[in-house]
């Protein structure tokens, strides 16, 4: 029997010592594979498991070996109360972690209350009885240290359901722990109690409890994972009663106290029943009354998210509208490229980069040649859409270390960082042949090409304003020298030049410094001369004749060409009459009118009047257009053809097959004659294609009952071509050069 009885005492101490190795090596595993601040609680748990596994083996080699009586020496319980001590060390390492949602002023006083109720039962079932029944100080120490450590476990416990809504464990971890604690408080109040009744003997109940405490406790550290406080989401039910539960604790305790008060003096007073009752009704009151408050402040946190929802919606919206903003601020409407805001901004970026002499950058404005023809012919709405498909074409030709902006009409810039003259060149010559290639609008096909203006940072300036004032100069003389090209600024160009050219311009208007020539057109098939041609030459005071291409582009740009264009019409008209009157009745005199000028509303009127005033015959008078006048709306381009035919004037289209008319339309225009541009002419004896290119538009001409003229004709060659393939007329060098009005008259009498 004894035999039997030291194998099962056996037994159940080498189960303790695998359960607690077990628990051991999940903690330090937990310990091991995760950082943080609850790295800690872990070692501190196992250290109590251990204090635990050596004093039961102190006290298994004590009482089963050297049979010793368990009253003589208390090592084992040293380590036994070290093992709370470990554990209590590791709940305040927990309640660290979340004492800013622990220590309120109502959950403070919820733990007070239970632990008021806890202590007073301890004190009345344990500590008040061990010391009555102890007379040493060591017994004391050792077996009321149990129920106070106990207390301070318990406290450690009641500080997770006060904070339960700000977790740090997970749920499973939480349940784990929690149950492997109190059972530890349980089995130690046994232990305490069997010991004051002495009736404690090996194998009591609450050895498995111990036990079963340690593999809980262990068991808690397994799918352990660190994480930031968070709030448990959970279902209002069970969020419900999980409040229940946590605040009717310390009243539960007040109740049981209460209950016990009452057993003793209920039979002396019936004041004490009523107390009891009134103090149930104050309790189940304020328990109504929590959730109430608790309702009212759940309903309070919904509004103010719903409050932080609203604002955080109306912030990102404010932020999103900031950044459009900032977008529209810095971006160009129509293209979506960067404006001249955004340019300003980058070079001032760029240029502190660049301090080293040896770097340069390249600011390049270039506009569309012609624009405001196509903007006032077509309108606005294909304005913008050839503004649009230059920017894309612009943009896919570009380098990484180019970035272009429009700064405004139809006014571009380039800039080229890091760059050098030979790069450059490349990148305009790049530019031009990307914008001259033809753009599809709609019905229409256009040809463009641009003027470029460059200025060298930091050759010609240091900021923007000097950069885009020589850039600008530099495009200027591209226009002035036939547009459809580049230029580097250099110190002989000047603003100060093109300023005064403008003002001389305006004063040889007002100066009459403006002449005719006349340049004969030909019959080819008499070899006469049909009508004159008549060119505008400007004479300048001190500088003699500028050529046409010098100052004409002016012209139409400042807006000169119509009070120009009005002049040459009425100076031709007066030199028809004065000619009629010498007997050339049969004579016609050739006008150019700018694109510009047939496009105003008063045209017709104006034509009307200088008829009217100089008394000319609008039969000898034929009106010169480009294509590019057929732009407009068509109905109304054909509606002032057709009031001009029925006033007598003759319709020419000058140069024609290097604009943008539609050969759909070219039939419903009422024209008498179409001359051919003086480039193909040159090119007759050159090139194939332009030989074929001349005999069609004879073939069509011929076909649509128009007369052909064909202007620079210089050499036999090409009058004899010319003849073969039916053209009717030419004017050119082979005939005469322009002749000033003696030379001309002096050819014609």
């Amino acid at each position: 029997m004894r035999n039997q009885q030291a194998l099962l005492d056996w037994g159940g101490v080498t189960f303790q010592v695998i359960a607690c190795l077990i628990s051991v090596g999940w903690l330090i595993s937990a310990f091991a594979k995760y950082h943080g601040s609850l790295r800690s609680f872990w070692v501190l748990l196992s250290l109590g498991i251990l204090c635990y596994l050596i004093g039961t083996l102190i006290w298994s080699f004590e009482h089963f070996i050297l049979h010793l009586s368990a009253n003589r020496n208390k090592l084992p319980e040293v380590f036994w109360l070290a093992q709370n001590g470990f554990y209590f060390v590791a709940l305040l390492v927990s309640m660290n972690n979340i004492k800013n949602n622990l220590f309120t002023i109502r959950s403070f006083l919820d733990m007070l209350i239970a632990m008021v109720v806890a202590i007073t039962f301890s004190w009345i079932f344990l500590i008040g009885p061990l010391l009555e029944h102890r007379t040493t100080i060591i017994f004391h120490i050792t077996e009321i240290l149990y129920p106070i450590l106990d207390l301070g476990v318990f406290v450690g416990v009641l500080s997770f359901f006060s904070a339960s809504h700000h977790r740090i464990f997970s749920k499973k971890t939480t349940i784990l722990l929690t149950a492997g604690l109190l059972i530890q408080i349980i089995a130690d109040t046994i232990y305490s109690y069997l010991k004051i009744v002495n009736q404690y003997s090996v194998g009591s109940v609450n050895e498995p409890l111990w036990i079963l405490s340690i593999l809980f406790i262990g068991l808690s550290s397994i799918g352990y994972a660190p994480s930031q406080s968070r709030e448990s989401h959970i279902d209002p039910v069970r969020q419900h009663s999980s409040m229940l539960i946590k605040h009717s604790i310390p009243y539960l305790g007040v109740i049981f106290l209460s209950i016990y008060a009452i057993s003793f003096f209920e039979k002396k007073s019936p004041a004490f029943l009523g107390l009891f009752i009134s103090i149930l009704l104050v309790i189940v009151r304020q328990l109504f009354t929590l959730f109430e408050n608790k309702k009212l402040v759940d309903n309070l946190n919904q509004l103010n998210e719903e409050l932080e929802v609203k604002v955080k919606e109306r912030t990102d919206r404010l932020v999103e509208t900031i950044n459009n903003m900032e977008y529209l601020a810095y971006h160009d409407t129509v293209t979506n490229l960067p404006n001249r805001r955004f340019l300003e901004k980058r070079l001032s970026q760029a240029i502190p980069h660049l301090s080293d002499e040896s770097k340069q950058m390249a600011f390049m404005l270039f506009d569309l040649d012609r624009f405001k023809h196509i903007n006032d012919s077509l309108g606005h709405s294909y304005g913008d859409l050839l503004l649009k498909e230059v920017s894309k074409r612009i943009v896919q030709c570009l380098k990484p270390t180019e970035e272009v902006f429009r700064i405004g009409g139809d006014e571009f810039a380039l800039l080229i960082e890091n760059t050098n003259k030979q790069e450059i060149e490349k990148t305009a010559l790049r530019l031009l042949s990307t914008i001259r290639k033809t753009f599809y609008l709609k019905d229409f096909e256009l040809h463009i090409t641009p003027s470029i203006g460059v200025a060298i940072f930091p050759d010609h300036g240091s900021d923007l304003d000097s950069l885009l004032m020589k850039a600008d100069t530099a495009m200027y003389k591209v226009k002035a020298n036939g547009k459809n090209n580049y230029k580097v600024y250099t110190s002989s160009m000047s603003m100060e030049h093109m300023m005064e050219f403008e003002h001389s311009l305006r004063k040889a208007l007002e100066w009459d410094e403006f002449l005719l020539y006349y340049q004969p057109q030909v019959s080819i098939a008499t070899n006469k001369i049909v009508g004159v041609e008549a060119l505008l030459r400007w004479r300048r005071p001190g500088y003699g004749f500028i050529p046409p291409a010098d100052f004409i582009p002016l012209a139409e740009e400042t807006g000169l060409i119509l009070a120009i264009g009005e002049k040459v019409l009425r100076k031709a008209c007066e030199q028809s009459v004065a000619w009629r009157q010498k007997g050339l009745t049969d004579l016609r005199i050739a006008v150019n009118i700018s694109t510009l000028q047939f496009q105003q509303t008063n045209f017709i009127e104006m034509v009307t009047n200088i008829i009217s005033e100089t008394g000319a015959n609008p039969n000898q008078i034929e009106l010169e257009i480009t294509e590019s006048v057929a732009m407009g709306p068509i109905e109304n381009f054909l509606a002032k053809l057709s009031l001009l035919k029925h006033m007598g004037f003759q319709i020419a289209i000058d140069d024609f097959g290097t604009g943008y008319s539609s050969l759909h339309y070219l039939s419903q225009f009422q024209i008498n004659r179409l001359k051919i541009d003086r480039s193909f002419i040159s090119s007759l004896e050159k090139s194939e294609k332009d030989e074929a290119i001349v005999k069609l538009i004879v073939m069509m001409a011929k076909g649509l009952n128009f007369n052909v003229l064909a202007e620079g004709v210089e050499t036999e060659a090409q009058s004899t071509f010319l003849k073969q393939i039916g053209c009717d007329e030419f004017q050119g060098y082979l005939f005469s050069r322009p002749l000033s009005l003696d030379e001309c008259e002096h050819l014609l009498f």
